[in-house]
């Protein structure tokens, strides 16, 4: 199915007003803003809201919301006229600060390409031996676990390979650079659907140049996005040509 690129220009603070509005966001402080984002394209696009999707937010611009969806503009745009609600679509920044772009059917095999993209790189492991108790983890904790100090390997190295599983076998890393990386807490929603803050959750940003192996595969990948929580923000594959 053909992939569309969208655009928009939220604003941020009515964002946090809606959010606010709804729950899903606390009176005092920034909170998740990418599960903030989450829910606002759900009352947007409903059941065709766009994933993976990033904010980009920059001092000296205005912020950026940048998304894939496997729907067209002309479908995006007859969902949204008709059941947004109307505070969230304004917070999204109104349909007529919506742009779109279809993105190439596929990239040949062996094509070179620049990208970044942000992440949580974690893994998921069962708790105790026990299958039925999975957790999620930070995929560096999860390689150094049971290593003698300084005995394992660095973060960007456990990162990068964790990264390359994640890009097969639609495309193999030629370089990469771990550009930023800070733990958060990452806001959900528990059993009882009260907002719950998790404990700290790695996200990392990464930069470099890939190569495209498999051309259907690496498809299917730029559509679906990057490890988990593509839903909220993370593992949106962004491409440039490489010089």
């Amino acid at each position: 199915m053909p992939l569309t690129m969208l655009q928009a220009e939220p604003d941020v603070a009515r964002i946090f007003r809606w959010a606010q509005g709804h729950g899903l966001m606390p009176r005092q402080g920034e909170g998740d803003v990418g599960y903030a984002l989450h829910a606002l394209l759900c009352a947007v696009f409903g059941n065709l809201a766009p994933k993976p999707f990033l904010l980009q937010r920059d001092a000296r611009r205005p912020p950026k919301l940048l998304a894939y969806s496997q729907q067209d503009e002309t479908t995006l745009r007859l969902q949204a006229a008709s059941f947004a609600e109307p505070a969230a679509l304004a917070a999204l920044g109104g349909l007529d600060r919506l742009a779109a772009k279809r993105m190439p059917d596929r990239f040949p095999a062996g094509h070179r390409l620049g990208f970044s993209v942000h992440l949580r790189p974690t893994v998921r492991q069962d708790r105790d031996g026990d299958r039925r108790k999975v957790r999620e983890v930070d995929a560096f904790l999860a390689a150094i676990d049971g290593l003698p100090p300084e005995a394992g390997p660095s973060r960007g190295e456990v990162y990068r390979d964790w990264l390359a599983r994640r890009l097969a076998p639609g495309a193999t890393l030629e370089q990469v650079t771990l550009d930023a990386f800070q733990l958060v807490e990452a806001q959900r929603r528990d059993a009882t659907r009260a907002l719950r803050l998790r404990r700290a959750t790695p996200e990392a940003s990464f930069s470099g140049i890939l190569r495209v192996t498999e051309p259907e595969a690496f498809a299917e990948l730029l559509a679906r996005g990057v490890g988990r929580h593509r839903a909220f923000g993370f593992g949106m594959l962004l491409l440039r040509p490489v010089r």
